[in-house]
């Protein structure tokens, strides 16, 4: 019998039914951003034109708010007028250094992200197996730890993203690997939290074991697919389980959630 945390994302996202859902929560922008975010989301979901989109739009997402990461690839095409991958390819690392660090900077790390911009450009062009198309990072049903070693081939991409964009591309693209069982979850801030919460990992001070716990827990609970229920307890942490004031009566995991943090690791149990 499978934890209702996994079959919840199980109902949620096997069904397809987030395959035409946006990327973007909206939460950064003003409602005026609307045509903005609406091309921003556009932009990513044309997988099959420009698929390197959602590639350089994960390596952007560490360290700012996600909404903010993935709106990068469009900010480029603003300022180029294009998104192809051979024009991309013309502009030089200096130049996407400075698009970064505009006037309102489009990252935090504005000169770190752009120089990881472009290399990412310049390996999608470069590569023998991708020459130009991205998309043969996932193409042809490959082996689920395939597609996260290919991920993490990029300069700038860690464990967290690598994992996160194969199971996106799974759950919000439909795109289907042979197998799932090398996608972790990848345990960010509010991850970390849920899990905690729900009384499945304990809490400990050290990030580093806090991440292993959960990575582990995950496995545990469905080894077939660890990292499905991912962007479900993202997105249960970032709208409800907030650090404080929880909204936890209209909380979706309330019917199993222990509500409580334990401080005791059970490993000599």
């Amino acid at each position: 019998m499978k934890h209702p945390l996994v079959d919840m994302a199980y109902k949620k996202y096997l069904n397809k039914s987030y395959i035409r859902e946006s990327l973007l929560t909206k939460k950064a922008f003003a409602p005026e951003d609307k045509y903005f975010i609406e091309n921003a989301d556009k932009l990513l979901r044309d997988i099959e034109k420009h698929p390197h989109a959602f590639v350089l739009a994960c390596l952007m997402d560490t360290g700012v708010d996600s909404d903010v990461a993935w709106t990068i690839p469009y900010r480029v095409f603003e300022k180029l007028g294009t998104f192809d991958i051979k024009e991309l390819y013309k502009i030089d690392e200096q130049e996407y250094v400075n698009m970064f660090s505009g006037k309102k900077k489009w990252h935090r790390y504005p000169a770190i992200k752009a120089s990881v911009f472009y290399n990412g450009v310049r390996k999608i062009k470069d590569s023998v197996y991708m020459n130009g198309d991205a998309s043969r990072i996932w193409s042809n049903k490959p082996k689920s730890c395939n597609v996260i070693l290919r991920f993490l081939d990029f300069k700038g991409c860690g464990f967290k993203v690598a994992n996160m964009a194969a199971g996106i591309l799974h759950t919000h693209y439909g795109i289907e690997f042979s197998d799932y069982s090398f996608i972790d979850v990848a345990p960010d801030v509010h991850v970390l939290k849920v899990f905690q919460r729900l009384g499945l990992t304990p809490y400990v001070p050290d990030g580093e074991i806090a991440r292993i716990y959960t990575i582990a827990k995950a496995r545990e609970l469905n080894p077939e697919f660890p990292g499905l229920v991912n962007s479900l307890c993202w997105e249960v942490g970032r709208e409800y389980c907030s650090p404080q004031n929880p909204r936890c009566q209209s909380c979706p995991f309330s019917e199993f959630c222990m509500k409580d943090i334990v401080s005791e690791p059970d490993i000599w149990v």
